[in-house]
Parts: structure tokens; sequence; C-alpha cells
């Protein structure tokens, strides 16, 4: 069973980090999945994003593909 993690972060830097961090665990980004939606802060009126992007998960090729980028 394929189980697809997805990552939402309203913080654009904590997002990146956390897609780099499963990235070098070999999942793979759904590119297509990458959104970013734009809402307002019903307190301050301030608009915030959320950065959104479906990974899949490891298979043992992206491992071995991951593994030969990290010994190069």
């Amino acid at each position: 069973m394929n189980d697809v993690i997805v990552v939402r972060e309203w913080d654009a830097d904590v997002f990146h980090r956390r897609v780099a961090e499963l990235e070098a665990e070999g999942y793979i980004a759904r590119r297509e999945s990458y959104s970013i939606t734009a809402e307002m802060e019903p307190d301050t009126g301030n608009i915030v994003h959320l950065h959104t992007v479906e990974m899949d998960p490891p298979s043992s090729s992206n491992r071995d593909r991951s593994s030969k980028k990290q010994r190069s």
C-alpha cells in the first residue's frame, strides 16, 4: 500500500525544510500537487499562506538513487 504524506505548513521556511528532509529520506514530491493558498487572519486582517505538497513514499529504486547521490 502506498501511503502518501501531505506536508502543510504556514511558514515557507519550515515547509521547504520539511520537504528537503523527506526528499533526503527518498520521498518524491508530487510537483503537480504543490499549492499555496492565501487566507486572511480574521483577527488582524493579515494575509497568510498555506504551503501544501503531496509526497510519495520511498521505493527501493528511489532509495538506491538517493544513496548514490549522497556518496557522490
